[in-house]
């Protein structure tokens, strides 16, 4: 997934929802708060692979990194709702050819919940009035990002009041498994120790916790290479 994000700031998490789901107001600062719900929507965004709102990008594609995937290209993020323009870029990144949307002969949206975007008939048949046969580049813009009502239901609100707090805990710097939120599968104090079954080490993390928390977001998930044929 590229990594620009472009949120500046928290967009689902507010003081009401993290109270609501457990969270403790009263040992932090509200910019300590702020930047905990900011990094838990970032990275949860990261490991689902879309946006957790409806979100419009534009982004470059160079022809060799789609030629092997029989003539459709897979977008950065999944979840795809609607595609605003494909520009066809020549060497010296001018635009020679564009389509607009996915609705006519040359594009369309194969399955855009994994983002695979449809090409079949783009190449050798644009009348592009010029010799190259195929871009330099594709210049896209799209929007994705997770269903309308995805971001606010119990289970994906929970998960980042999660992950909110393991990064508040961080900030403050208490009350996490161990330091860098690091599972911990073994245990001992004086005569007490416990073995723990074993973590995963998810997009998350691989603590307790944020285990939890990526359990609760396996369902959103989108393999899109697996799912590719």
């Amino acid at each position: 997934m590229n990594e620009v994000y472009p949120h500046e700031n928290a967009i689902i998490l507010t003081d009401s929802i993290y109270s609501a789901y457990g969270g403790d107001l009263d040992a932090s600062t509200e910019a300590q708060r702020s930047a905990a719900y900011y990094i838990s929507e970032y990275q949860v965004s990261k490991y689902l692979g879309t946006f957790l709102l409806p979100t419009t990008i534009t982004g470059t594609y160079y022809y060799n990194s789609f030629t092997v995937r029989a003539g459709y290209l897979e977008l950065e993020h999944a979840y795809v709702s609607d595609v605003g323009f494909i520009k066809f870029l020549d060497t010296k990144e001018s635009v020679y050819f564009t389509i607009t949307g996915t609705a006519n002969i040359y594009a369309s949206l194969r399955e855009s919940d994994y983002g695979l975007l449809n090409l079949h008939y783009v190449f050798g048949s644009c009348g592009c009035g010029t010799s190259m046969a195929y871009p330099y580049q594709l210049q896209i813009a799209y929007t994705a990002g997770l269903p309308t009502g995805t971001a606010n239901r119990p289970d994906m609100l929970q998960a980042l009041s999660v992950m909110a707090e393991i990064h508040l805990n961080e900030i403050v710097g208490y009350g996490n498994e161990s330091a860098g939120d690091v599972g911990v599968e073994s245990f001992r104090s004086q005569d007490y120790s416990e073995q723990r079954f074993g973590l995963m080490k998810t997009g998350l993390g691989g603590s307790a916790r944020a285990n939890y928390a990526a359990r609760l977001l396996i369902p959103l998930r989108k393999n899109k290479f697996m799912r590719a044929r």
